[in-house]
């Protein structure tokens, strides 16, 4: 993997995803690899580059810390790659983008694939309103290392809302919910978040972009999936969990 420092003039993003008002994102590229990954595309980044390269914002707190003098409302930290991927743990930029939010007293949510989340853990549990969220797409580890292959286990994952339940607002993203990877582990993947005593849950479905690259049987199993059938499935599923859920489709 291959690290390249660079600085911005911008650290906030306009943000169109529901209850976001910004978007902040301390690296481009992502070291997680994962199959499904749809951030190239949107960013229009070429894949091999997405892969291959990370680009260190090196910047980004100090344009953080002028930004929020004048801009105002919730920050989602990682929306386009994983704010904990490992790069992380060389250059801190989300840690000391957190300590800038903190200072202003900024609403944020942060979704990871990462136990180096629980670092930070000292400073998140000290804001008004943390949201703390990890993505699970399945509870096979084999599954997960063959679709999200630099990413933490699912018992990290699993161990990160344990750790955060009563120090910030926890919830679990389900998605993308591919059938053959996510839905056998459905029923188990709920009783556990119950159990744990998630905030809410979020499932979605996968989003298809332009010139996408996937693997071919991958490619042809979303192809033929019905995702009303499958909200159908998980509406059955919830009926006893108690837990606020949500769909992104």
């Amino acid at each position: 993997m291959k690290y390249i420092e660079i600085f911005v003039k911008t650290a906030l993003s306009k943000s169109g995803l529901e209850n976001t008002d910004y978007s902040l994102n301390p690296y481009r590229g992502c070291e997680h690899q994962c199959v499904y990954c749809y951030a190239p595309y949107v960013t229009h980044t070429p894949l091999e580059i997405w892969r291959t390269t990370v680009f260190i914002k090196k910047n980004i707190p100090t344009v953080l810390d002028k930004e929020l003098r004048r801009k105002k409302g919730f920050i989602t930290i990682g929306s386009v790659t994983d704010a904990y991927q490992p790069a992380e743990r060389k250059y801190e930029l989300t840690r000391k983008s957190l300590e800038v939010l903190l200072k202003h007293r900024g609403r944020i949510s942060i979704l990871t694939k990462s136990k180096l989340i629980l670092r930070d853990i000292d400073i998140i549990e000290k804001f008004e309103e943390a949201h703390v969220g990890v993505t699970l797409t399945t509870l096979s580890d084999e599954k997960r290392r063959l679709m999200e292959p630099n990413s933490s286990s699912i018992e990290e994952r699993l161990d990160v809302l344990e750790n955060f339940r009563g120090k910030a607002i926890t919830y679990a993203f389900i998605g993308p919910i591919i059938p053959s990877i996510t839905m056998p582990y459905l029923e188990s993947m709920l009783k556990i978040l119950r159990d744990i005593g998630v905030d809410y849950i979020i499932f979605d479905r996968f989003r298809w972009k332009k010139n996408m690259v996937l693997p071919e049987n991958l490619e042809k199993e979303i192809r033929n999936t019905n995702y009303w059938e499958i909200k159908r499935k998980i509406y059955r599923g919830v009926k006893s969990l108690e837990i606020p859920i949500y769909f992104d489709w």
